[in-house]
């Protein structure tokens, strides 16, 4: 038995997560204080169809990501895609819905991430954000220091949410969201070649 099946069994882990979808609710500015304050875990549930999924009818299991408390777990909800993974999965899943453009995530020539990392155009980031903040639901679960860790694991082995990548290996979404970011990465590249050419 590990450490995350000592803390929490399947069927409890199963109820803490309905409980947790219940409670959740769409983001509002007082939020960015509760990811400072508390401690704990935080989910983040979407129930539409925009992001893919549900390809046989199905519904697809509403937490898309788990993440644990901290000072910048407010930054998913900030303009700046190039900080926040969860936004660059986002922002690749939504490119074409929400027509957005996709940027280095620096001016430094000398970063190697900076396609992978990128960010958007201040006007994509206005869309997403607005998008997040009109379809994404927020939820806390404040726990103890020591519960944090593998509470965090037997969440994600429940929900196997898609917007997780590490500690999730049934995740099915994984590799399809990264190919999208990878095509956001290239844009960014494209962004970048175009803007500089008469720099050169």
């Amino acid at each position: 038995m590990n450490e995350a099946e000592e803390i929490i069994t399947w069927a409890e882990c199963q109820a803490i997560s309905e409980g947790l979808i219940a409670a959740a609710k769409n983001f509002e500015d007082s939020m960015y204080q509760e990811f400072l304050e508390k401690q704990g875990l935080y989910i983040l549930c979407y129930d539409g169809i925009e992001l893919g999924g549900s390809l046989w009818g199905e519904p697809e299991p509403p937490i898309i990501y788990i993440g644990r408390i901290g000072p910048d777990s407010a930054r998913h909800w900030r303009d700046n895609t190039g900080k926040s993974t969860v936004r660059r999965s986002l922002a690749a899943m939504l490119a074409n819905t929400l027509s957005l453009q996709s940027i280095p995530g620096s001016e430094d020539p000398n970063d190697n991430d900076r396609y992978m990392n990128y960010r958007l155009t201040a006007e994509s980031e206005d869309r997403l954000t607005e998008w997040m903040k009109a379809n994404i639901k927020v939820a806390f679960w404040e726990l103890g220091a020591g519960q944090v860790e593998p509470n965090y694991l037997a969440l994600i082995n429940c929900n196997t949410p898609k917007l997780n990548f590490q500690g999730n290996p049934h995740n099915t979404f994984g590799q399809q969201i990264k190919s999208y970011r990878k095509i956001l990465a290239a844009m960014a590249m494209t962004y970048d070649n175009q803007n500089n050419a008469g720099k050169q």
